[in-house]
C-alpha cells in the first residue's frame, strides 16, 4: 500500500509491502531506502514494539482527527497520514479558488450531494458549502473567502464535471 506521510514542511512518499510476517517499508520516489520491519501491536491499544535492522523501538501511536503523534525514545513527532488517492483527491480539493468574489468551480468531476448554505447566506472562508462525492469519498467543497452566496448552480443529485460553476460569492 502507497501512502502520503506530510509534516509542517515535508511529504514523504512512503509503500509498505507485507512480506511474510514482516514488512518491507520503501520510503521516496527517486532515491528510495527500503527498510526491513518487524512491527507488532503490545496489548492493547497505541503501544508498538518495532524491529528497524538490528534496532529496537517502543512505540506510542496517538491517533486524532487524521494527525498521527508517534512517540519514541523521548522525541515527539506529528505526521498526517493518507492514501495515495486521498492525497490527491485533498489536493485537487485544495485548489478551488475564487478572487475577490466569484465563481467557485468543480475541481473534480463528482456528484453533489448535500449543500449546507441557501442564496443570500453569509459565508466565512474555510466554510463548508457543499459535498462533492467522488470515487466513493465525501469531499467538501469550502468557501474560499468571506461574502455571501448569490448563486448556487447545483443542487442535491446533480453531477458535475470538472471546471464546472458550483456557487458563486459575492465580497
Amino acid at each position: 500500500m502507497k501512502y502520503k506521510v506530510s509534516n509542517d514542511s515535508k511529504v514523504y512518499d512512503i509503500e509498505i509491502i507485507e512480506h511474510d510476517d514482516r514488512l518491507k517499508v520503501r520510503i521516496g520516489k527517486e532515491i528510495v531506502q527500503e527498510l526491513d520491519v518487524d512491527f507488532k501491536t503490545v496489548g492493547k491499544g497505541s503501544v508498538h514494539s518495532m524491529l528497524v535492522g538490528n534496532d529496537s523501538f517502543r512505540v506510542i501511536i496517538d491517533k486524532k482527527m487524521g494527525t498521527h503523534r508517534v512517540y519514541t525514545r523521548g522525541h515527539r513527532f506529528e505526521y498526517t497520514v493518507e492514501d495515495e488517492r486521498t492525497f490527491l483527491l485533498r489536493s485537487l480539493i485544495g485548489q478551488t479558488k475564487v478572487k475577490a468574489g466569484g465563481e467557485v468551480k468543480a475541481p473534480i468531476p463528482g456528484l453533489v450531494t448535500k449543500i449546507f448554505l441557501n442564496e443570500g447566506d453569509t459565508v466565512s472562508h474555510g466554510q463548508g458549502v457543499m459535498i462533492l462525492e467522488a470515487m466513493k469519498m465525501e469531499n467538501e467543497i469550502k468557501a474560499p473567502v468571506n461574502g455571501i452566496i448569490t448563486k448556487l448552480a447545483v443542487k442535491p443529485g446533480h453531477n458535475v464535471e470538472k471546471g464546472q460553476n458550483l456557487f458563486v460569492i459575492d465580497t
